[in-house]
């Protein structure tokens, strides 16, 4: 019964020790008027999830991908959390070429900013 509690504790502490990692990204859009396509296209279930298997994260953790336009410029900001900063690194590595790729020749797409936590 003791081992048991014990392991119950190291499990609940290692999965709490393992802080998420979050990645910011901002992307310049041109021309201006294209913001929204590509925030449509940052919001796609398809995007999500070519973005998912380029960074080696699971399904459900791509899914929640946060994307906004900047109201009064040609930004489209982009927020994930992902398990480690390998996965982060990676992420941000491939979502201005995914994305790019799916908005062809409509946009052209530029990273701004970049922040790993």
């Amino acid at each position: 019964m003791a081992g048991v509690l014990v392991g119950g504790i190291l499990v609940f502490k290692k999965a709490r020790s393992s802080r998420a990692v979050t990645v910011t990204l901002r992307v310049a859009v041109s021309p201006a008027d294209q913001a929204a396509l590509v925030e449509g296209q940052a919001k796609s279930a398809r995007f999500k999830y070519l973005m998912g298997k380029y960074a080696g994260i699971k399904p459900v953790l791509a899914q929640k991908l946060s994307v906004n336009l900047a109201p009064t410029s040609a930004l489209v900001e982009a927020q994930i959390s992902v398990p480690t900063r390998d996965e982060g690194r990676r992420y941000a590595e491939g979502f201005v070429e995914t994305l790019q790729v799916l908005c062809g020749r409509q946009a052209r797409l530029a990273l701004t900013e970049q922040t790993i936590r």
